[in-house]
């Protein structure tokens, strides 16, 4: 029976997977420039449909300078102690970049989702 029990917990821990944060940042990472992707395309497709409309092009281009300096404007707020990259272990550990990814993610999906409301336009 011990060797049975010893067996099966000696199986499970084999068999078991984990993760470290450096999989764990690939992966933020990962979703974060999928996210990216698909925003750039959405750029380009709207400056592709509207060329010809001069003031639609110098709007569009503010409002993507303005988005992209409130999304500073906002990392700011989310992570106050950081200073620079360098020193950014050193505040706030491995996990950084991980939660730097999610958050970037976050903006771009809320980014896409204001381009799908100007197609409907």
């Amino acid at each position: 029976m011990k060797y049975i029990i010893a067996f099966l917990v000696f199986s499970l821990s084999f068999l078991s997977i984990s993760q470290g944060q450096v999989e764990v940042n690939d992966i933020a990472h990962e979703n974060y420039y999928q996210s990216q992707k698909i925003k750039d395309s959405l750029v380009t497709e709207l400056i592709k449909i509207n060329k010809n409309d001069s003031t639609f092009i110098k709007t569009f281009e503010a409002s993507e300078k303005l988005w992209n300096t409130f999304v500073e404007e906002q990392f700011k707020l989310k992570f106050p102690a950081y200073e620079s990259w360098e020193t950014r272990r050193e505040i706030y550990g491995s996990q950084f970049d991980m939660l730097h990814f999610q958050f970037l993610k976050l903006y771009c999906d809320i980014r896409i989702s204001t381009l799908h409301n100007l197609f409907e336009e």
